[in-house]
């Protein structure tokens, strides 16, 4: 029955068998059920289709997503649908953006950015930079990485940017680096 579907799957879209069992094999490495493994491929095969994106590319980059933002409850599909979505009305690839998340999708997490604004990161610095979603995902995660340091905390307060709330708590990122926007707008 599962060789049945997969077939279906890879018939949909428009993939080899073996492509589709390649990806099935990744996933169910994952430890995921039957029916998740093959929604899964159906999705990475689809990414693959909107972009240049291998079939092992698509899965390590869903995987890398849904994995970072699982807490969210996001599935593969409205990942893509995102993506898709995203691609259709700015000047930036799927693929870009699929590369930037899978580089910067667990720091940015960790650090409170959610998949939305990080969907939006990659794409206003793909816009102004026309760099590759890879190294943009790469800049990403060295920012949020080093925004939460101490040492960066202090040379922000130094030029007006406090990183602390009046509990003492760090900021969500998001207000620190829109925060640094203004500043230097």
């Amino acid at each position: 029955k599962f060789g049945d579907e997969l077939f279906n799957v890879a018939k949909l879209t428009s993939q080899s068998f073996k492509t589709a069992s390649q990806a099935a094999l990744e996933f169910s490495r994952q430890g995921l059920s039957t029916e998740e493994t093959l929604k899964r491929t159906s999705d990475a095969l689809t990414l693959t289709r909107f972009t240049s994106l291998s079939a092992a590319e698509a899965v390590d980059v869903l995987t890398a997503s849904a994995n970072s933002f699982a807490e969210t409850g996001i599935t593969t599909a409205q990942i893509i649908n995102k993506l898709v979505a995203v691609d259709a009305k700015f000047a930036v690839s799927a693929e870009d953006l699929a590369n930037g998340l899978s580089r910067a999708g667990s720091i940015a997490q960790e650090v409170g950015v959610n998949f939305d604004e990080l969907n939006a990161a990659i794409t206003v610095v793909q816009e102004k930079t026309a760099r590759g979603g890879a190294v943009i995902g790469n800049a990403l995660k060295t920012i949020f990485t080093r925004i939460r340091s101490e040492e960066t905390i202090k040379a922000l307060q130094e030029i007006g940017i406090f990183s602390r709330d009046a509990e003492g708590g760090l900021k969500p990122v998001v207000s620190i680096l829109q925060e640094v926007a203004a500043k230097v707008a």
